[in-house]
């Protein structure tokens, strides 16, 4: 009981020390006296306050007295919402019902300037819910939102799942395989006991380069679905990976700046930065047309960046969203994989000035 006592005070004291509820008194007293106070002779004072004295005979003539006190009800209604409503108009009524009742010449006029006064509670009432209505709404979005995102994680650790157990079956099993028969074909062409002649040993040697060639194919799709490297030596050594591979290239320099210190992030970040560089590296050689290229990734204590720049052919950010018709879907789920991160992926690009992408990710 006490606590509850103590509650009740600290939100009574806290009202009393509240701005907004003092200057809804202020305005209530000063309407207060403007219609019970004797209008004719301040306006006959002072012309600046006969516009007051019109309005009083304007209501007076309309049936619609107390329209000045709808000011303090809206201000009440904005900071104090349905208590502020109701105590506001509770006080209205107070004060204006002795004063309709007075001067009201009929039932009739008495019973249309009390419902008058009844309008504008109506009026923010219709708000309040409006303005409640639109939160729920904002409310609803943003939960499906995050559902949204946590099916999008779910994808993503799935899909993670599935490139590596499909790299880990092509390098432990069909690579070793290919390697296998490449050496038995190898064997077979130099062995001499089985008299082959030279045409067949040509052959032999043929499939033995083209076998040696497919092997050395699955290898680098292996490394490309899910390099090994990333899982043992951590997100730089990966990235540098995947710019020394760009630069086998010959029409394409590629360079990776580190600066800060580094340290070691959890295994979802270092996913999603690994293939949020990876997708903007496949872009540069598919489409950019580029020369140069630079991969920065900038640590601090509270953060890691990753900015990619190459000198390209660049396009209008305005085409970013015709990219999914023209079946460029990387870009999305870049900007998926950054929003996963509470991040923003931002891309910075002009018709033949190149392209900058950067994420940040924030501890």
């Amino acid at each position: 009981m006490n606590r509850l006592a103590g509650i009740r005070f600290t939100k009574k004291s806290r009202l009393l020390r509240n701005f907004h509820f003092w200057a809804i008194i202020f305005i209530l007293i000063v309407i207060t006296f403007i219609y019970y106070s004797d209008l004719t002779f301040v306006s006959l004072l002072d012309q600046r306050w006969s516009w007051l004295w019109r309005l009083v005979i304007f209501e007076f003539n309309n049936d619609i007295h107390g329209s000045l006190f709808l000011i303090p009800f809206i201000y009440a209604a904005l900071v104090f919402w349905w208590r502020g409503i109701l105590l506001t108009w509770l006080f209205a009524m107070a004060i204006m019902i002795p004063r309709i009742y007075y001067y009201a010449p009929n039932i009739n006029s008495l019973v249309t300037n009390i419902i008058l006064l009844l309008v504008p509670l109506l009026i923010v009432a219709l708000l309040v819910l409006q303005i409640k209505w639109r939160e729920s709404e904002k409310k609803a979005s943003l939960e499906r939102e995050k559902e949204r995102q946590a099916f999008m994680a779910r994808i993503f650790i799935s899909q993670e799942e599935e490139r590596k157990r499909i790299s880990r079956e092509i390098h432990d099993d069909t690579t070793q395989r290919l390697w296998i028969v490449a050496n038995n074909i190898r064997n077979l062409a130099v062995n001499k006991i089985l008299g082959i002649n030279q045409q067949v040993g040509e052959e032999l040697d043929t499939i033995k380069d083209t076998v040696f060639s497919i092997a050395e194919d699955t290898k680098r799709l292996s490394l490309a679905l899910r390099p090994g490297i990333l899982d043992d030596l951590g997100l730089v050594p990966a990235i540098r990976w995947l710019v020394d591979q760009l630069n086998r290239d010959d029409s394409v320099r590629a360079m990776i700046s580190v600066e800060g210190q580094q340290r070691s992030l959890n295994q979802e970040v270092n996913n999603h930065l690994f293939r949020i560089a990876q997708e903007a590296l496949n872009n540069i050689r598919r489409h950019a047309a580029a020369t140069e290229v630079s991969v920065i990734l900038e640590f601090s204590k509270e953060s890691i960046k990753m900015t990619i720049q190459d000198n390209g052919k660049g396009f209008s950010p305005k085409d970013i969203d015709s990219f999914p018709h023209q079946e460029r879907i990387g870009l999305i789920g870049m900007q998926e994989r950054a929003r996963l991160l509470n991040s923003t992926l931002q891309i910075a690009s002009k018709p033949g000035k190149g392209t900058t992408i950067s994420v940040e990710f924030r501890d």
